[in-house]
């Protein structure tokens, strides 16, 4: 059990590294290219700002696909209303209970 745990960790830490290296590797590329074009400051800067565009878009995009919760649970389901949250957890269970199949007893 230990040596695949210790197995699977070295695995990840060297995927994890090949990534870095590629990484750096296409940074490093592109940098060399617009640099006769931008000098070494504008160069590593499009560089930067093309390599932290991708995680950014990437998140805005996650933040708004978030599926948001329903008025009505957020009634069911609030801290500030004891007796909303407890007319809600009833209202679930019982909800559960008509729902939920029932084992046969054979």
């Amino acid at each position: 059990m230990v040596a695949r745990a210790a197995a699977a960790l070295l695995g990840l830490l060297f995927l994890a590294s090949l990534i870095f290296v590629g990484v750096v590797c296409a940074a490093f590329a592109i940098d060399e290219a617009l640099v006769t074009s931008v000098g070494v400051a504008g160069a590593a800067a499009i560089t930067a700002l093309l390599f932290l565009a991708g995680p950014v878009i990437a998140l805005i995009v996650f933040a708004l696909r978030r599926p948001r919760e329903s008025a009505f649970m957020a009634l069911l389901t609030s801290a500030s209303s004891p007796l909303a949250a407890i007319l809600g957890a009833g209202a679930l269970g019982l909800a559960e209970a008509f729902l939920s199949k029932r084992k046969r007893r054979d």
